[in-house]
C-alpha cells in the first residue's frame, strides 16, 4: 500500500472523531470508510480496473471526498472536471484524456447525459441502496467496460493518482499525472510548513476540481488528522458565520476573495479562532493583505504553487518567521533555482525563470520527451514564470512568460476563447488577452475582426459572440469586454503582437 493511503488509514483510526462537515452535519472517519469502501464496490460493479482513468465532476461536497478517495483506494487515475462545464465544451475536454468511467453530480448528468452517450459512455440504473446514488452522484460507464469481481492489489507509491491538465506556452493543455508519492510528499510540505495538527479545521472553498483544493486543503488536512467544513463556493453573507460556528481554524483562499472580505464591516471577535490565511493561485497586493491583517489580526500568509508540483512550492513562514511583502515566501521541501535563457542558475536578486524539482514535483508531461522547449529537462521543470529570490531565499515573481491570463487563480488559454469566437460566421480572426483587473487580478479581453468590417454592425455582433461564448464556454472564460476591430497589429510572419494589444485602450476601431 502507497505511503499515501497508509497515512489516511491511520489518521483516520479514530473513526468517532468528526472528518467531514457537508450540508448541515459532521461525517466522522468510521462512516467516511464506510462510504469510501461501498464506493470502491460501484466502481468494481461497473469494471473500473486499477489504472482506468475516472472522470469525476463532482463539486465540493462530500461526496466529492467520498468518490475521490475511492477512486485513490481502488488504484483508479481520477480526472477532476469542473462540473459546471457547458455541455458544448465537454467534447473538447474530454478529448484530452481516456476515461473508462463518470462520477457525475446529478444535475451535471442530466445535462451531460446527451454528450456522455454521444462518447460511448452508459448510465448505471440508479440504484437507491447504492451509496453515490445516495450521494446524488451518478455512476457512467464505457460500454467496453465488463463488470470485475475483486480488487488487484493495493496501489503503490508509483500507482498513478490524478491527472490534471495546465496550458503551456503554446495554450495547449499539457498532462500532468501525479503519483501517490507526488502527493503524499506534497500533503507532508504543507502540513509541514503550516504546522497542521488533528485540532486544526480547514474551510474548503476554493474548487476541489484544482489542485489547491484538493492537496492543500482536503489530503494535507485529512493526514493530519484535521477536520474539513465543506462549502460549495465562497459566499460573503456565510463567511463568517461558519468561520465562528465551525471555529475554523485556517482559509485557502485566493487574492480577490482576500479583497471582498475586506469590504465587510466585521468584528475582530469572529476571526478569534482562525491562526492564518493562506492565500496563493494570483498574486496578492501588499495593501489588500495589509489591510485584512489590520482588520482580523489574522496573518496573510502568501504562497506560490502549481498543478506539476502538486500544489504547493514556496510559502511565506507563519508567525514568528518573517513574512516578506511582495514574496511569495521561500522554497518548502522541493529545490528551487532561478535560471536563464541556457537555463543556467543566476545569483540572487536576478530576473530569470523559476524552475522546480522535488519529491512532490512531476519528472515529465504525459506523452511528452524531456526537453527544454516542452518545458522540462535534467529533473528540472521550468514553469514559464519570471522572477527572482532575495539573499535570504524569498522569491518574487514578477511575470509570466506565458500568455495565460490568470483570473483570480483561474488559469485560462486564450487559444481555446479565440477558437469559439473564430467558429462564429462574421468573425474572420480574433486575438485574445488579459489586462490588469484590481479584483480579479486580469480580465478576459477579445479583440475581434470581422469578416466585413465596412458593413458590420458592432453592437450586434457583440451580443451574438457573449452568447456564443456563455454557450461554449465556462463562465469564468467569458470576455469581460468585445472590442470590434478592423485589424490586429502583426509582425512579418502574421504572428498578432499581443503586447501591443494590452498596451492599447480596448475600444471598438473600425475607422
Amino acid at each position: 500500500m502507497s505511503r499515501l493511503l497508509r497515512a489516511l488509514d491511520q489518521a483516520l483510526q479514530n473513526g468517532g472523531a468528526p472528518r467531514i462537515f457537508d450540508v448541515g452535519r459532521w461525517h466522522d472517519g468510521h462512516q467516511l470508510k464506510a462510504d469510501v469502501e461501498a464506493a470502491r464496490a460501484a466502481l468494481l460493479r461497473i469494471g473500473v480496473v486499477p489504472g482506468a482513468q475516472v472522470m469525476v465532476a463532482v463539486p465540493n461536497s462530500y461526496a466529492f471526498v467520498v468518490a475521490y478517495l475511492a477512486c485513490l483506494y481502488h488504484g483508479a487515475v481520477i480526472v477532476p472536471v469542473n462540473p459546471e462545464t457547458p455541455a458544448a465544451e465537454l467534447s473538447r475536454v474530454m478529448e484530452r484524456f481516456a476515461a473508462q468511467a463518470a462520477l457525475v453530480v446529478k444535475d451535471t448528468s442530466d445535462a451531460w447525459a446527451g454528450e456522455l452517450e454521444a462518447s460511448g459512455f452508459v448510465q448505471c440504473e440508479v440504484n437507491h441502496t447504492d451509496r453515490l446514488s445516495q450521494l446524488l452522484v451518478q455512476s457512467w460507464y464505457s460500454q467496453k467496460m465488463q463488470p470485475i469481481e475483486s480488487q488487484a492489489e493495493a496501489p503503490s507509491d508509483d500507482t498513478p493518482a490524478v491527472l490534471m491538465f495546465t496550458s503551456g506556452t503554446t495554450g495547449k493543455p499539457k498532462g500532468v499525472l501525479l503519483k501517490h508519492r507526488h502527493l503524499f510528499a506534497a500533503a507532508n510540505n504543507v502540513i509541514g510548513s503550516h504546522a497542521l495538527t488533528e485540532r486544526d479545521v480547514a474551510y474548503c472553498i476554493l474548487p476541489l476540481f484544482h489542485i489547491n483544493a484538493q492537496v492543500i486543503v482536503l489530503l494535507s488536512t485529512l493526514v493530519s488528522g484535521g477536520r474539513v467544513v465543506m462549502c460549495d463556493k465562497f459566499h460573503a453573507s456565510s463567511f463568517w458565520g461558519d468561520i465562528q460556528r465551525h471555529g475554523v481554524t485556517w482559509v485557502s483562499c485566493v487574492p480577490t476573495i482576500l479583497s471582498i472580505l475586506t469590504k465587510l464591516s466585521v468584528q475582530k471577535e469572529a476571526a478569534k479562532s482562525l491562526r492564518f490565511f493562506r492565500s496563493a493561485s494570483a498574486p496578492l497586493t501588499p495593501a489588500i493583505g495589509a489591510r485584512i491583517e489590520a482588520m482580523y489580526d489574522v496573518p496573510v500568509i502568501e504562497s506560490y504553487g502549481m498543478t506539476e508540483a502538486a500544489g504547493q512550492i514556496c510559502v511565506n513562514p507563519l508567525p514568528p518567521g518573517s513574512r516578506k511583502s511582495g514574496s511569495v515566501g521561500r522554497p518548502y521541501g522541493l529545490s528551487l533555482r532561478i535560471v536563464d535563457a541556457e537555463h543556467r542558475p543566476l545569483p540572487a536578486y536576478e530576473l530569470g525563470e523559476i524552475a522546480i524539482r522535488g519529491n512532490n514535483v512531476i519528472e515529465a508531461y504525459v506523452g511528452l520527451a524531456p526537453s527544454p522547449d516542452e518545458g522540462y529537462g535534467e529533473g528540472w521543470i521550468y514553469t514559464g514564470d519570471l522572477g527572482y529570490q532575495d539573499e535570504d531565499g524569498y522569491v518574487y515573481i514578477t511575470g509570466r512568460a506565458k500568455e495565460i491570463i490568470n483570473r483570480a487563480g483561474e488559469k485560462l488559454s486564450p487559444r481555446e476563447i479565440e477558437d469559439v469566437l473564430n467558429a462564429h460566421e462574421d468573425v474572420a480572426r480574433s486575438a485574445v488577452v488579459g489586462l490588469p483587473d484590481a479584483m480579479y487580478g486580469e480580465r478576459v479581453v477579445a479583440w475581434v475582426v470581422p469578416q466585413d468590417p465596412d458593413r458590420v454592425q458592432a453592437e450586434a455582433l457583440r451580443e451574438s459572440l457573449h452568447e456564443l461564448c456563455a454557450t461554449h464556454l465556462a463562465k469564468y472564460k467569458c470576455p469581460s469586454q468585445i472590442v470590434i476591430a478592423r485589424s490586429l497589429p502583426v509582425n512579418a510572419t502574421g504572428k498578432v503582437q499581443k503586447h501591443i494589444l494590452r498596451e492599447i485602450e480596448p475600444r471598438d476601431m473600425l475607422a
